[in-house]
């Protein structure tokens, strides 16, 4: 692995847990995000802060940058390294981010050559001012290529006339199991008493305990599985708590717990019975509050120094996030059978079953670059007729 990427992979991984924690304690709901998308359109923030300015200190201590202004050019050009496209053209992952700058400022050369050299990032100007509402319309339309092309993203009010600078950060994932669930096990079972469709499939797959069983505890507060995706370039990784207490777990999670957690002393090949929920998250957050609350405070107000990136004043005035992340047996929606508790699947199998039948974390990762991409917290699904 290239060097320059560490530090990239170290400071998206403290900042992930960060976010995910101030994300679960806002809401109830179902949290999905990519953490690397956003700290990623962050740094190209960050280069158009002076080193010294307190809104680069901020950013440099939430981002977990330390000193250095590090970009992500060389770990985009390894999780891109696969080449795969899915059959309508489309990556199967897609992290892409863009800034949207009123016209009438003059945004500084070397700024915006540094964001195209090192970031995959461009800045386009548009006429806020004159006609924001075309310039949402504009956005909308280049996010359709991304993701769901028959729904808009920025809704009226995201931008107006007064909006000087948006960061548009989007995420699209979608893909396959190294082994697809097996359609026989596909039923309505219940997920924290509500009837949904759920997918099943016994395999080999990495298996471990929370806490790490070299602690040699008999109070288990929650187990880990791994299940790769095709290539074993990725992979999911499911913490399903013992209780139905998530909120106890999400404050467990450290860099230095998932790291010892997901150990190959811990995580062992095991046979297990996996039966889980077919379900698609797609979440959009405006990010000013949690970004705040994490303690970048002055990006969002008048204290906020961007004189590397223009000469005119400026703030972020909005930055926006769209997560889409797709779970089912094998890249495309599956049919469900009759009606059935998840146990009764797995009467006198020899496998180990782990039933997901109550709300759980899971993220995906790089495996190359143990690169955390998506956090995700399964609260409810929809029921199924």
């Amino acid at each position: 692995m290239n060097p320059d990427i560490e530090p990239v992979v170290l400071a998206n991984s403290k900042f992930s847990i960060d976010l995910l924690k101030v994300l679960c304690e806002a809401s109830t709901d179902n949290v999905i995000f990519s953490p690397l998308s956003i700290s990623s359109a962050l740094s190209l923030v960050l280069l158009g802060s002076p080193f010294e300015s307190e809104t680069a200190k901020q950013m440099f201590k939430y981002l977990h940058f330390g000193k250095m202004r590090i970009m992500t050019h060389y770990l985009y050009e390894e999780l891109y390294q696969e080449g795969e496209y899915k059959v309508e053209g489309k990556r199967s992952l897609q992290l892409v981010n863009r800034m949207y700058g009123e016209k009438t400022i003059d945004f500084l050369d070397d700024f915006l050559d540094t964001c195209e050299e090192w970031c995959f990032t461009s800045l386009r100007c548009v006429d806020f001012k004159g006609n924001s509402e075309a310039v949402r319309t504009e956005i909308n339309t280049w996010l359709k290529k991304i993701g769901d092309p028959h729904q808009d993203v920025l809704d009226k009010g995201d931008v107006s006339k007064d909006t000087l600078l948006a960061l548009i950060s989007a995420v699209y994932f979608n893909k396959k199991w190294v082994k697809i669930f097996d359609c026989f096990y596909t039923k309505k079972c219940l997920f924290s008493g509500v009837l949904c469709d759920m997918m099943g499939k016994t395999d080999k797959l990495p298996l471990g305990t929370i806490p790490h069983r070299q602690h040699g505890t008999n109070s288990v507060q929650a187990q880990i599985l791994e299940i790769p995706y095709e290539n074993n370039h990725l992979s999911m990784f499911i913490i399903l708590p013992a209780s139905r207490d998530l909120e106890k777990l999400v404050k467990l999670i450290t860099y230095e717990n998932i790291m010892e957690w997901t150990e190959p002393d811990n995580m062992i090949p095991t046979d297990v019975h996996i039966v889980m929920p077919i379900f698609k998250l797609e979440e959009k957050y405006d990010l000013e509050k949690a970004l705040k609350a994490l303690g970048m405070t002055d990006l969002f107000s008048d204290k906020c120094d961007l004189s590397g990136m223009s000469r005119t004043k400026l703030k972020l005035s909005k930055m926006l996030h769209k997560c889409v992340v797709d779970v089912n047996m094998t890249g495309t929606d599956a049919q469900g059978g009759g009606g059935a508790e998840c146990t009764n699947a797995l009467k006198e199998t020899p496998y180990m079953p782990f039933i997901v039948d109550k709300p759980f974390l899971f993220f995906i990762r790089h495996n190359p670059t143990k690169s955390i991409l998506f956090w995700g917290r399964v609260a409810s699904l929809k029921p199924v007729l």
